[in-house]
């Protein structure tokens, strides 16, 4: 058929009546060529529900889960210990990734965690009003970060998020290291550009919430129950809403950002507002190291490192002993 006929077709079915938006569509979808999306499976990609995973029926399937453990839903110790993965290029590209969302992510995260700190006492209700729009910019920030990283590395900017899915089993060994260099190295970039762009005196870091605890009234046993609990209560409800497969269909990758977020909203005004002294846990290791770095203070920092680690590793074997796959 040639070019005339083809266009005189055309304009004898749009006179027929059909829709002229209809053929357009439906001619894009036939002919347009669409670039492949440059985006890996991974297992522990927050908000996907292990819906982004390769099958074993794929072609390609042993030559990437080689290189690339968590590319599928489930991999042995032994394969996620390999060291293979820090040859693969594309992995330090997630990685960076990971360190520029979690230094955005925190530079916003201390602007208005330090304004917020300045008010702390100065409403009638005291601490509950910040502590409730510090849940509240939480949740925005959390979500919309997991929505924007998400399909790249998975959306973790957070070392405590990665630490979990390494010992749940849904990240391999070199992308949680690669991970947690570059968040923590974003994270202190980000505590330096705060102070830069405030010019607060280094008190205002010292008392940031979420990070700040006073140790002449909270005892260290104290502040590592509370971030321990905390961080569990968090962990467990991420990954059920936003990592166990049992939810795709409920759920998808569309929904569990938003409840991801609105999970560590919740968790930060429960804590914030609970013991005089606690500013609330920090439920991100990163987060407090970039800040209190920059305020050159770490009183109790240890803690929000191992109540962290401890909830992880609690979060881990739960998912060991109850699998969410079946033998």
């Amino acid at each position: 058929m040639t070019a005339a006929t083809a266009a005189t077709s055309v304009d004898i079915e749009l006179a027929d009546g059909h829709d002229h938006n209809h053929y357009e569509l439906r001619h894009r979808k036939t002919n347009d060529h669409v670039p492949a999306v440059a985006s890996r499976p991974f297992a522990g990609r927050i908000g996907g529900n292990a819906e982004f995973t390769l099958a074993p029926d794929d072609d390609d399937f042993k030559s990437v889960i080689s290189k690339v453990p968590d590319a599928a839903a489930t991999f042995t110790w032994k394969q996620s210990l390999g060291v293979g993965g820090f040859r693969d290029i594309e992995l330090w590209k997630e990685a960076t990734i990971e360190g520029v969302g979690t230094c955005l992510q925190i530079y916003l995260a201390g602007l208005y965690a330090i304004g917020l700190g300045h008010v702390t006492t100065s409403t009638s209700l005291g601490p509950i009003t910040p502590a409730a729009f510090g849940a509240i910019a939480n949740f925005l920030l959390i979500a919309l970060f997991v929505y924007a990283g998400g399909p790249v590395s998975g959306g973790h900017f957070n070392p405590f998020i990665t630490m979990s899915t390494f010992f749940a089993r849904l990240s391999a060994f070199p992308r949680t290291v690669l991970y947690l260099l570059f968040q923590c190295t974003g994270a202190v970039i980000a505590g330096f550009l705060v102070r830069a762009s405030l010019d607060e005196p280094l008190e205002s870091f010292q008392k940031v919430p979420g990070c700040y605890i006073d140790t002449s009234i909270v005892t260290p046993a104290q502040a590592y129950v509370l971030e321990t609990m905390t961080s569990c209560a968090l962990v467990f409800i991420a990954f059920g809403v936003g990592l166990d497969p049992r939810q795709r269909q409920v759920f998808g990758p569309a929904l569990s950002p938003v409840l991801v977020g609105f999970t560590l909203g919740l968790c930060s005004f429960a804590s914030g507002i609970a013991r005089s002294g606690y500013s609330g846990a920090s439920m991100n290791p990163a987060r407090c190291l970039g800040l209190m770095a920059a305020g050159e203070r770490f009183d109790y920092h240890y803690i929000h490192w191992l109540g962290d680690i401890t909830a992880a590793v609690l979060n881990g074997i739960l998912y060991w002993a109850i699998p969410i796959y079946k033998d």
